[in-house]
């Protein structure tokens, strides 16, 4: 296997040069993509790593890989890239992006994969779950979606798939009092040091709540949110990726520097409001700007605590609808006698009252989450038939 670099300055070319030598690939520095082009192209030349150091070449990162996808991996060296070129270049199996304070740590890791890709269908669905504000339900409906479809029993589905919740509200996330489990997952510890993301120290992240469900959710501490760097994040999603058929994923309601990139990067995302005047509204906003992403091919709108009338009918459907313009919704309805038992009970309302309407609402939202996770994995059976 070879690597080669495009479009670098002598003193970061050396310095590349040093690194990629330690690491066992020989090294050639080329001066354009028609050169490289050319070289990828020579029958019999075997499969090479290329670095791409120049910030104009970006935007030709994911077009480069998805032609060469087959005789080369794509890695674009530099500071920040937008979230449309990474999404792109990640999609196409063969590219990454490692930033420039953190290559001569993610660079190794980078070849390591890609000597023995551990991709190829084998990874399971991400649902990211997207509060369009604070306070509107996000992180009790992702723990008790988790809970529900991992403690399924009939065949068919995600029936027998093992799912993780991971809560990323690193300031004051909820998930580990919610689910009365000790919180382990302490990303902090190891800012600036991804490669000590292993499958050991994943275990450590870890908390089991049941056979089928791992959840991941940081300790009630200060953190400062620089500290947690973009890629350590996507890493941890691509170390426990392989291990399980489904990650849902409770995003904080700030909008920080990786929540679109994460979003783009996601099966599908569920945006959850309130059903209240300013709450859709908010809930409409959010959209509006998912819109403006290449984003995920799925999005649910859910509209938590929905007023009910005596017969249980969702008194404000026809305006929710109206105000959505046709997307996919789901309204769950507001019963806070319900949830205060499960709170005080310590465990999700799906365990204390499954069969409940508000169970059979959170149910619905669970069953478009399994069509969306079950679609990949049974695609995935099908190829390797």
């Amino acid at each position: 296997m070879r690597s080669f670099i495009v479009g670098l300055d002598p003193g970061e070319g050396s310095r590349l040069a040093r690194l990629s030598s330690a690491i066992g690939f020989p090294i050639g520095v080329l001066p354009s993509l028609e050169v490289l082009g050319a070289e990828l192209t020579r029958p019999g030349a075997g499969r090479a790593l290329v670095l791409l150091a120049d910030p104009s070449l970006t935007r030709e990162a994911s077009r480069l890989a998805a032609a060469h996808g087959e005789a080369a991996f794509v890695v674009v060296l530099a500071d920040t890239i937008h979230p449309d070129d990474y999404k792109a270049l990640v999609r196409t199996g063969a590219g990454e992006w490692v930033q420039w304070g953190s290559c001569d740590v993610e660079l190794p890791e980078v070849v390591r994969r890609f000597a023995t890709p551990i991709h190829g269908g084998t990874g399971g669905s991400i649902v990211t779950f997207a509060p369009s504000k604070g306070g509107v339900g996000n992180t009790s409906l992702v723990a008790e979606v988790g809970v529900l479809l991992s403690g399924q029993k009939a065949a068919g589905g995600l029936a027998a798939a093992r799912i993780a919740v991971l809560d990323l509200n690193f300031q004051g996330g909820t998930l580990a009092d919610t689910l009365a489990i000790e919180p382990r997952f302490d990303l902090a510890e190891i800012a600036g040091r991804p490669e000590r993301l292993d499958e050991q120290l994943t275990e450590v992240f870890s908390s089991r709540y049941a056979d089928k469900l791992d959840v991941f959710a940081p300790p009630p501490r200060p953190v400062m949110l620089d500290d947690i760097a973009p890629n350590l994040i996507f890493t941890f999603l691509d170390t426990i990726g392989p291990r399980y058929d489904l990650v849902l994923v409770d995003l904080p309601s700030p909008a920080l520097g990786w929540t679109e990139t994460l979003i783009d990067g996601s099966d599908a995302v569920v945006v959850t409001g309130i059903a209240t005047v300013p709450g859709l509204r908010r809930l409409c906003d959010r959209l509006s700007q998912l819109d403006g992403l290449s984003g995920p091919a799925r999005c649910l709108a859910v509209v938590n605590q929905a007023e009910t009338d005596l017969m249980g009918r969702f008194v404000r459907r026809a305006e929710v609808d109206r105000l959505l313009g046709g997307r996919d919704n789901i309204l769950v309805r507001r019963d806070c006698a319900s949830m205060e038992m499960a709170a005080n009970a310590g465990q999700p309302l799906m365990e204390t009252a499954p069969d409940g309407r508000l169970g059979r609402d959170i149910r619905r939202v669970a069953k478009w989450i399994e069509a969306v996770a079950a679609r990949p994995a049974r695609l995935a059976k099908e190829s390797a038939a």
